[in-house]
Parts: structure tokens; C-alpha cells; sequence
């Protein structure tokens, strides 16, 4: 079997993604679940020098290593091959996801003119959905441990 780095990488930065979205849902955002204005104006002034956003960088990264991981692993056995192809797939409802859903929310949040009912209505979508979000890098971080995992038992069985 060829060198597991890459497939050591793939589970890395999705761990690093499942890690970040746990810390964001139980530490950060817990600090506007309410939608109330003066909370989400309190987070405002907390994140004046660096902007949450900047976590999105992860998931290029765990887009990164699902792309190279499938090809690197292409030719080997079906069960890695399709635990990837799901990886890779995963990574795609994440990002689309979060595109369509969780940014126009975070970009409303920042705006200055905002709408105490729209904005509950917006922290409450945030909070429920994101536990789908969530599910899915838990799906994502299970088809990379198991990609590897595949990757000692094939070479194992050769």
C-alpha cells in the first residue's frame, strides 16, 4: 500500500473542521443564540481584530486533502475508493451548505440596520441547521478514519 500520509492528512483537517465546529457551536456562537441585538452587537465588538470567516480557510483545506486522497487512492480497493468519493461528496454538502445557508445569515449579522424579529428568526436557523452541519463533517471525519482504517486491513489481507 502506498504511503498513508495522505490519507494521515484527509483525517487531519477533517478532525481540525469537526473540532472547529464543536468549539464555534458550544463556546462562540452560544454568545448571540439569543438574536438579540445587543448580543449580537457584544459579538461584533469581541471579533473587532480577526472574523470567525477566517475559519473557512479549513475547509478548502479538508477540500484539499479529499480531492488529492482520491486520487492518490483511486486504483486501490473499492471500499477506500468509495469512502473517499463520500469524503469528497460530504465536503461539497458542507461547503455548498454553508455557502447557501450560514454566510447570508453572517452577512445580515454584520450589517448595521438590523431587525429584532428577523434577526431572532435568523439566530434560531443558524443554531438548527448548524446541527446538520455538524452531522455532516461527523459523516465526513467517520469516511476518513475509515479510509484509513481500509488502507492497514487491505494491506494487511494482500
Amino acid at each position: 500500500m502506498k504511503n498513508r500520509i495522505i490519507l494521515w492528512l484527509n483525517l487531519a483537517m477533517w478532525f481540525l473542521l469537526f473540532g472547529g465546529m464543536l468549539f464555534d457551536m458550544l463556546v462562540v456562537a452560544v454568545n448571540w443564540k439569543s438574536g438579540s441585538i445587543a448580543d449580537i452587537q457584544h459579538w461584533h465588538n469581541f471579533f473587532r481584530i480577526t472574523n470567525p470567516g477566517d475559519f473557512f480557510a479549513v475547509k478548502y483545506g479538508v477540500l484539499l486533502f479529499a480531492i488529492v486522497s482520491l486520487i492518490a487512492y483511486w486504483k486501490t480497493s473499492k471500499a477506500i475508493r468509495s469512502l473517499l468519493i463520500v469524503g469528497l461528496v460530504v465536503t461539497f454538502a458542507d461547503m455548498a451548505f454553508t455557502m447557501l445557508h450560514f454566510v447570508p445569515i453572517n452577512i445580515y449579522m454584520d450589517g448595521s440596520n438590523l431587525d429584532p424579529v428577523l434577526t431572532q428568526q435568523k439566530a434560531n436557523s443558524w443554531f438548527t441547521l448548524n446541527y446538520l452541519r455538524i452531522l455532516l463533517d461527523s459523516i465526513g471525519l467517520y469516511v476518513a478514519a475509515r479510509a484509513l482504517h481500509k488502507s492497514y486491513v487491505t494491506s494487511h489481507n494482500s
